[in-house]
Formats: structure tokens, sequence, C-alpha cells
């Protein structure tokens, strides 16, 4: 297949974001809930990629400050840089929109994640809202929750003496 003919495939499965797309009116606590539902199971939110609620791993690289960085900026955890990932997009409101439509045409199927991605519209008009407020004048990033230890037993133990 040409350039040309993959430029091509990839605008006809975005269909809703044109070249000059202006990001929409969207309700930033909707598209928390949302991010939690679709995105926080495998991305942090804070700068240093921690964890902070059980069911969660870090298997993408961390949503802190996304819009409008560089792709392949933040470090992948546990998979191999060379064969994963997206290159050569700035994460701005169409690129986000696409990714979110379907990851795997943005990414021109290198991508190992369980994530089918999301048809409606205002769902990721409303995450592209949360994920912009990702950043240092955020006040729940700039004093996040401790990080709880990796060790199960220490663990526990916090959670005791928190609940005490």
């Amino acid at each position: 297949m040409s350039a040309e003919a993959k430029v091509n495939s990839k605008a006809n499965n975005f269909v809703d974001v044109p070249e000059d797309f202006e990001l929409p009116e969207g309700d930033v606590k909707r598209g928390k809930k949302l991010f939690k539902k679709h995105c926080a199971q495998c991305h942090s939110i804070y700068p240093d990629n921690r964890i902070t609620r059980a069911g969660e791993s870090a298997l993408g690289p961390t949503l802190f400050n996304i819009y409008g960085r560089a792709s392949g900026q933040m470090d992948l955890h546990n998979k191999d840089v060379h064969t994963d990932g997206v290159g050569g997009i700035l994460w701005v409101a169409g690129p986000l929109m696409n990714y979110m439509r379907n990851p795997r045409v943005l990414a021109q199927g290198t991508l190992q994640m369980n994530f089918r991605g999301i048809p409606d519209f205002q769902t990721r008009v409303d995450i592209v809202h949360y994920l912009k407020t990702l950043d240092w004048s955020n006040p729940d990033i700039n004093d996040p929750p401790e990080k709880p230890s990796s060790f199960p037993p220490m663990r526990w133990a916090q959670m005791a003496m928190k609940g005490s």
C-alpha cells in the first residue's frame, strides 16, 4: 500500500474529525468519569506515572500533560519501545479524538493494548476536555495521594493505619 493510500485510508476512518477540527464544548466532570472507565486501567494522570487505586497498572505512558505533547515523549512501561507506540503526532484535540476512536488505525496497527476505541463523539470530546486539565495548574495533581507500597503486606499495613 502506498503512503498516499495509507493517508486516505486513515482519513476515511475519522470522518467526524476534519483536518481543521476545533474542539466543541464538553463536560470536564463527565470526561473524568469516562476517563476512569476507558483509560485509567492502564494510564496514570500523575507526572511520575504513579498508580493510586486498586486494579490499575501502569502499562501505558502517563497522560499527565498529554495535551500539546509530542507522541513518544514518555516512556512506555513493560513495552518494547521499538515496536509499540505512536510516532510523529502532536497530541491536540484532533489526533486525541481520532486515537480514541480507533487507536490501531492511527498507529497503523502497531499497538499492543486491549482497547477497541470509543465510537461516541461526545464521549471523546468530554475525555479530551478532561485531558486538557491534567497539567501543573490542577491542584489534584500537585498534591497526589501517597504512592502505595508494591509489597502487599506493607500496603495492607498502610491501609490499616489510614483506617484507624
